[in-house]
């Protein structure tokens, strides 16, 4: 469900039917609900009392909030990683970048809108906190859900080439630099 909203095939206020996830996905509807109010927590997804759930539908102001909490903790994360980041994580990134710029140069939206947030959930998992990767599971998940809300289809989701401009300062130590172009970036 979560690389379906991602993805952008399941679009903000889509109504989640039971019975059809349960037959995809080969699970008992009492599992499947256990899954709704982990999303719902995680505020990917809606729970209405009797009317079931759907694809969370944040405010606008709402999503700057959102992106205000990543500006603060990717600077951190971006600053970190100039600290303590090795040459094999900015390697993976520079990985992560190409494969980026690959999947938007051959129209594969899907592809790249999915490895546009893996960016940031590779940057922020090269730290080795796991509640750190956590947290950034759920804001990619909730920011690229409000981008699909609010920006123009066919628009730039998360560009490549600051995503490599980023990698760079980082591999260099640039802290000050790193976390400039993130709140820029973001």
């Amino acid at each position: 469900i979560v690389e379906a909203v991602l993805s952008h095939q399941l679009p903000p206020g889509t109504r989640l039917v039971e019975t059809p996830l349960c037959e995809a996905f080969g699970v008992n509807r009492s599992l499947l609900r256990r899954v709704f109010v982990r999303l719902a927590n995680d505020k990917v997804i809606e729970l209405q009392h009797n009317r079931g759930a759907s694809v969370a539908q944040p405010s606008q102001a709402e999503m700057h909030e959102v992106f205000d909490v990543r500006r603060v903790i990717e600077a951190g994360i971006v600053r970190r990683l100039c600290q303590c980041g090795k040459r094999a994580d900015f390697v993976r990134l520079s990985a992560l970048v190409a494969d980026e710029r690959r999947a938007y140069e051959e129209g594969d939206r899907a592809r790249w809108l999915r490895l546009s947030g893996e960016y940031h959930l590779a940057a922020a998992r090269s730290l080795g906190n796991r509640e750190l990767e956590a947290l950034m599971n759920m804001l990619v998940a909730r920011t690229t859900l409000m981008k699909a809300l609010y920006h123009a289809p066919g628009g730039n989701v998360c560009s490549f080439d600051e995503h490599a401009a980023l990698v760079d300062a980082m591999a260099v130590g640039d802290a000050d630099g790193a976390a400039r172009l993130m709140d820029e970036h973001l």
